[in-house]
């Protein structure tokens, strides 16, 4: 009897510590943001999100380049200003979100400043240089290259997972080049990365595999999106109120 009562309670804690375990590691690493270069909700009906692997185009695997392997890159040939990217939390809430804006050395040479929403931080006065990752990001891939610049973090809100509202939100990102310049290196980069808290005050932010990268095109291309941009809001506009 007492042999059955002590493996019974054996058997308890091993679940009870399985249990444990596993609620610390999905609140510490399984909940995840994740990035998005188009509107996850252009899926037919509702459903979670889904993995940006299987569903962005933009996505990109295995590359030597730690600025762009395993991440949704932008190329330049499809690249405007203002331009939007999307994130949403897929597992758990993430509160406070914070977007992580990092730049290489080639992009700090000609950008002024980066708008995002309506907050705009100076690359030279605003940006963190010192090559160390806020809130919980590791010293991963773009923080550990030669050509890492510096970063900013930037205010998203609180995100919750569907079928929570908001559970994924629109990012409008502007850029400001530098006066006089004619010419923007072809490796310039910006490159972001996502972070929040649960409302269990645990990290909560987007898998390294999952981030994002614009490279950022020639000069005529930036001037001639600009040029555009106003006519393809408007056109957004019109087409939205028309829509149900």
């Amino acid at each position: 009897m007492h042999s059955v009562f002590r493996k019974s309670l054996a058997l308890l804690v091993l679940v009870l510590a399985i249990s444990m375990a596993t609620t610390t590691t999905l609140a510490d690493g399984g909940g995840h943001l994740w990035f998005y270069s188009k509107d996850p909700d252009d899926l037919p009906g509702p459903q979670p999100l889904p993995n940006p692997q299987d569903y962005d185009p933009n996505y990109l695997g295995t590359d030597p380049d730690p600025w762009l392997t395993e991440s949704i890159v932008v190329p330049s040939s499809e690249w405007e200003t203002p331009f939007s990217i999307w994130l949403g939390c897929a597992q758990f809430e993430s509160l406070g979100t914070k977007l992580v804006v990092s730049i290489n050395d080639d992009a700090s040479d000609v950008i002024e400043s980066i708008k995002v929403g309506v907050v705009s931080k100076d690359v030279e006065d605003d940006f963190d240089t010192s090559g160390v990752p806020p809130g919980p990001l590791a010293p991963h891939g773009v923080f550990n290259s030669a050509e890492f610049y510096g970063c900013a973090e930037y205010d998203v809100g609180d995100l919750y997972s569907p079928p929570g509202s908001p559970y994924k939100v629109g990012i409008v990102v502007d850029i400001t080049l530098k006066a006089g310049v004619t010419e923007v290196p072809e490796n310039a980069k910006i490159h972001f990365d996502a972070y929040g808290l649960t409302e269990r005050e645990r990290w909560i932010r987007n898998p390294y595999s999952h981030d994002f990268t614009f490279v950022i095109p020639e000069i005529g291309t930036i001037f001639l999106a600009a040029a555009s941009f106003s006519a393809l809001a408007l056109y957004a506009l019109k087409r939205r109120k028309y829509l149900p």
